[in-house]
Protein backbone atom coordinates (compact mmCIF):
# COMPACT_ATOMS: atom_id res chain seq x y z
CA UNK A 1 0.00 0.00 0.00
CA UNK A 2 3.07 2.64 1.00
CA UNK A 3 4.51 1.69 -2.58
CA UNK A 4 1.72 1.89 -4.35
CA UNK A 5 0.49 5.30 -2.80
CA UNK A 6 4.32 6.45 -3.06
CA UNK A 7 4.31 5.48 -7.26
CA UNK A 8 1.23 7.53 -7.20
CA UNK A 9 2.59 10.80 -5.70
CA UNK A 10 5.58 10.78 -8.14
CA UNK A 11 3.69 10.03 -11.12
CA UNK A 12 2.45 13.36 -12.21
CA UNK A 13 6.68 14.89 -11.08
CA UNK A 14 7.54 12.48 -13.93
CA UNK A 15 4.23 13.59 -16.28
CA UNK A 16 5.18 16.55 -15.85
CA UNK A 17 8.41 17.18 -17.46
CA UNK A 18 7.53 15.23 -21.04
CA UNK A 19 4.42 17.76 -21.41
CA UNK A 20 6.87 20.60 -20.80
CA UNK A 21 8.99 19.02 -23.45
CA UNK A 22 5.82 19.53 -25.84
CA UNK A 23 5.95 23.24 -24.82
CA UNK A 24 9.68 23.43 -25.70
CA UNK A 25 9.27 22.39 -28.89
CA UNK A 26 5.80 24.21 -29.28
CA UNK A 27 7.96 27.68 -28.33
CA UNK A 28 10.24 26.91 -30.71
CA UNK A 29 7.83 26.16 -33.63
CA UNK A 30 6.35 29.33 -32.58
CA UNK A 31 9.51 31.22 -32.82
CA UNK A 32 10.42 30.08 -36.47
CA UNK A 33 6.57 31.46 -37.12
CA UNK A 34 7.03 34.76 -35.71
CA UNK A 35 10.27 35.30 -37.17
CA UNK A 36 8.45 34.17 -41.03
CA UNK A 37 5.45 36.71 -39.84
CA UNK A 38 8.14 39.65 -38.84
CA UNK A 39 6.58 42.89 -41.21
CA UNK A 40 9.99 43.65 -43.84
CA UNK A 41 9.90 47.77 -44.42
CA UNK A 42 11.43 48.84 -47.86
CA UNK A 43 10.98 52.67 -46.68
CA UNK A 44 13.41 55.26 -47.99
CA UNK A 45 12.22 58.13 -46.35
CA UNK A 46 11.52 59.28 -42.51
CA UNK A 47 7.99 60.04 -43.32
CA UNK A 48 7.76 56.42 -45.42
CA UNK A 49 9.46 54.65 -42.11
CA UNK A 50 6.48 56.43 -39.83
CA UNK A 51 3.62 55.29 -42.43
CA UNK A 52 5.15 51.48 -42.58
CA UNK A 53 5.52 51.14 -38.69
CA UNK A 54 1.97 52.34 -37.75
CA UNK A 55 0.24 50.70 -40.73
CA UNK A 56 1.82 47.02 -39.25
CA UNK A 57 1.56 47.94 -36.21
CA UNK A 58 -1.22 45.06 -35.38
CA UNK A 59 1.29 42.84 -37.02
CA UNK A 60 4.02 44.18 -34.70
CA UNK A 61 2.41 43.65 -31.41
CA UNK A 62 1.26 39.81 -32.28
CA UNK A 63 4.98 39.33 -33.31
CA UNK A 64 6.57 41.10 -30.81
CA UNK A 65 4.24 40.20 -28.07
CA UNK A 66 4.21 37.11 -29.17
CA UNK A 67 8.06 36.53 -28.46
CA UNK A 68 7.09 37.74 -25.12
CA UNK A 69 4.94 35.53 -24.69
CA UNK A 70 7.11 32.54 -25.87
CA UNK A 71 10.20 33.80 -24.01
CA UNK A 72 7.98 33.15 -20.38
CA UNK A 73 7.18 29.67 -21.55
CA UNK A 74 10.45 28.86 -22.39
CA UNK A 75 11.50 30.00 -19.00
CA UNK A 76 9.42 27.74 -17.52
CA UNK A 77 10.55 25.10 -19.27
CA UNK A 78 14.06 25.69 -18.70
CA UNK A 79 13.66 26.02 -15.20
CA UNK A 80 11.78 22.51 -15.29
CA UNK A 81 15.10 21.29 -17.49
CA UNK A 82 17.65 22.52 -14.79
CA UNK A 83 15.96 20.97 -12.52
CA UNK A 84 16.16 17.80 -13.88
CA UNK A 85 20.30 18.36 -14.73
CA UNK A 86 20.40 19.72 -11.14
CA UNK A 87 20.54 23.40 -10.01
CA UNK A 88 23.55 22.13 -7.76
CA UNK A 89 25.38 22.30 -10.70
CA UNK A 90 27.41 25.30 -11.37
CA UNK A 91 26.79 25.18 -15.09
CA UNK A 92 23.19 24.58 -14.91
CA UNK A 93 22.47 27.68 -12.38
CA UNK A 94 24.20 29.86 -14.67
CA UNK A 95 22.76 28.75 -17.54
CA UNK A 96 19.31 29.70 -16.15
CA UNK A 97 20.40 32.82 -14.77
CA UNK A 98 21.80 34.14 -17.94
CA UNK A 99 19.11 32.78 -19.84
CA UNK A 100 16.78 34.84 -17.35
CA UNK A 101 18.66 38.11 -17.92
CA UNK A 102 18.79 37.33 -21.02
CA UNK A 103 14.73 37.43 -21.18
CA UNK A 104 14.90 40.68 -19.68
CA UNK A 105 16.66 42.21 -22.15
CA UNK A 106 15.22 40.86 -25.06
CA UNK A 107 11.79 41.52 -23.49
CA UNK A 108 12.37 45.25 -23.27
CA UNK A 109 13.82 45.12 -26.88
CA UNK A 110 10.51 43.27 -27.63
CA UNK A 111 8.44 46.06 -25.72
CA UNK A 112 10.02 48.58 -27.63
CA UNK A 113 10.18 47.62 -31.07
CA UNK A 114 6.79 46.12 -31.64
CA UNK A 115 5.04 47.81 -29.32
CA UNK A 116 6.41 52.02 -28.26
CA UNK A 117 7.78 52.61 -31.64
CA UNK A 118 4.49 51.47 -34.10
CA UNK A 119 2.82 53.75 -31.11
CA UNK A 120 4.94 56.74 -31.52
CA UNK A 121 4.88 56.40 -35.69
CA UNK A 122 0.71 56.55 -35.29
CA UNK A 123 0.72 59.32 -32.95
CA UNK A 124 2.89 61.42 -35.63
CA UNK A 125 2.16 59.82 -39.26
CA UNK A 126 -0.56 62.69 -39.53
CA UNK A 127 1.41 65.36 -38.02
CA UNK A 128 4.08 66.56 -40.61
CA UNK A 129 4.98 69.52 -38.57
CA UNK A 130 5.94 67.42 -35.64
CA UNK A 131 8.55 65.05 -37.73
CA UNK A 132 11.65 65.82 -36.26
CA UNK A 133 9.54 65.25 -32.55
CA UNK A 134 9.17 62.08 -33.85
CA UNK A 135 12.88 61.55 -35.64
CA UNK A 136 14.16 61.88 -32.11
CA UNK A 137 11.84 59.60 -30.39
CA UNK A 138 12.97 56.90 -33.47
CA UNK A 139 16.42 57.60 -32.58
CA UNK A 140 16.19 57.03 -28.80
CA UNK A 141 14.20 54.16 -29.30
CA UNK A 142 16.40 52.71 -31.70
CA UNK A 143 19.67 53.33 -29.89
CA UNK A 144 17.97 51.16 -26.83
CA UNK A 145 17.09 48.88 -29.06
CA UNK A 146 20.34 48.48 -30.52
CA UNK A 147 21.93 47.40 -27.21
CA UNK A 148 19.25 45.46 -25.39
CA UNK A 149 18.31 42.98 -28.43
CA UNK A 150 22.33 42.10 -28.56
CA UNK A 151 22.64 42.13 -24.73
CA UNK A 152 20.20 39.49 -24.56
CA UNK A 153 20.69 37.32 -27.38
CA UNK A 154 24.40 37.09 -26.46
CA UNK A 155 23.34 35.96 -22.66
CA UNK A 156 21.12 33.37 -23.88
CA UNK A 157 23.93 32.02 -25.79
CA UNK A 158 26.10 31.87 -22.97
CA UNK A 159 23.30 29.89 -21.36
CA UNK A 160 23.17 27.69 -24.15
CA UNK A 161 26.87 26.82 -23.21
CA UNK A 162 26.52 26.30 -20.44
CA UNK A 163 23.58 23.89 -20.52
CA UNK A 164 25.53 21.98 -23.02
CA UNK A 165 28.19 21.50 -20.66
CA UNK A 166 25.67 20.83 -18.02
CA UNK A 167 24.33 17.84 -20.43
CA UNK A 168 27.95 16.51 -20.83
CA UNK A 169 28.87 16.69 -17.83
CA UNK A 170 25.71 14.62 -16.83
CA UNK A 171 26.13 12.10 -19.40
CA UNK A 172 22.29 12.90 -20.28
CA UNK A 173 22.42 13.56 -23.49
CA UNK A 174 26.15 14.22 -24.70
CA UNK A 175 25.08 14.90 -28.51
CA UNK A 176 22.62 17.37 -27.46
CA UNK A 177 25.18 18.83 -25.24
CA UNK A 178 27.84 19.46 -27.47
CA UNK A 179 25.36 21.04 -29.83
CA UNK A 180 24.74 23.45 -26.77
CA UNK A 181 28.71 23.96 -26.60
CA UNK A 182 29.52 24.62 -29.90
CA UNK A 183 26.51 26.65 -30.42
CA UNK A 184 27.09 29.19 -27.77
CA UNK A 185 30.37 30.62 -29.01
CA UNK A 186 29.12 30.57 -32.33
CA UNK A 187 26.10 32.85 -31.63
CA UNK A 188 28.48 35.00 -29.92
CA UNK A 189 30.51 35.28 -33.10
CA UNK A 190 27.57 36.06 -35.04
CA UNK A 191 25.73 38.92 -32.59
CA UNK A 192 29.45 40.68 -33.13
CA UNK A 193 29.25 40.36 -36.99
CA UNK A 194 25.80 41.72 -36.28
CA UNK A 195 26.39 44.48 -34.53
CA UNK A 196 29.56 45.88 -36.01
CA UNK A 197 28.38 45.52 -39.63
CA UNK A 198 24.93 46.41 -39.00
CA UNK A 199 23.16 43.61 -40.49
CA UNK A 200 19.60 43.00 -38.87
CA UNK A 201 20.06 39.21 -40.57
CA UNK A 202 22.64 38.03 -38.17
CA UNK A 203 20.32 39.13 -35.14
CA UNK A 204 17.44 37.19 -36.79
CA UNK A 205 19.58 34.03 -37.27
CA UNK A 206 20.67 33.97 -33.15
CA UNK A 207 17.02 34.06 -32.48
CA UNK A 208 16.15 31.36 -34.67
CA UNK A 209 18.79 29.26 -33.52
CA UNK A 210 17.27 29.70 -29.87
CA UNK A 211 14.43 28.48 -30.94
CA UNK A 212 16.37 25.38 -32.59
CA UNK A 213 17.43 25.22 -29.33
CA UNK A 214 14.30 24.69 -27.83
CA UNK A 215 12.91 21.90 -29.82
CA UNK A 216 16.10 20.35 -28.83
CA UNK A 217 15.85 20.70 -25.37
CA UNK A 218 12.19 19.83 -25.23
CA UNK A 219 13.07 16.72 -27.10
CA UNK A 220 15.52 15.98 -24.24
CA UNK A 221 12.63 16.51 -21.57
CA UNK A 222 10.70 14.11 -23.48
CA UNK A 223 12.88 10.85 -23.14
CA UNK A 224 12.28 9.13 -20.43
Amino acid sequence: MAMAATADALTPQRERPRGLGIVAIATGLIGFALLASHPMGNAQTFADVLKEEAAYRGMDAVVHGGFIAVLALQLVCYAAFSAQLGLTRVATLAALVFFSVGVAFLAGSMVLDGLVTPAIAARYVAKPDKIESARTLFVLMGTMISFLMPLGLAFQSIAISCWGWALVASGRSRVVGLIGLAMGPLLIAALGVGVTTGNPMALMATIAATAVWAVLVGAVLLRR
